[in-house]
């Protein structure tokens, strides 16, 4: 389970801050607020919640991809 109190920076690792889904502006604030903005269709914050929330299958999709 993901910690709402954490920012986003810190819950995205750097590789996936590559991605087109990643939004700089939305990396200070907090997984709780992002999932806020998400619910109420901020189309940048479902991505940033995507991201959050698939980081491990992603992560994992991008090491299969290197070998």
């Amino acid at each position: 389970m993901m910690d709402d109190k954490a920012k986003a920076d810190d819950l995205i690792s750097g590789k996936l801050k590559r991605s087109a889904s990643y939004h700089r502006d939305y990396g200070a604030q907090t997984y709780a607020a992002i999932k806020q903005l998400a619910a109420a269709g901020d189309s940048k914050a479902r991505q940033m919640k995507k991201l959050i929330e698939q980081s491990e299958r992603l992560r994992a999709k991008l090491r299969r991809r290197r070998q």
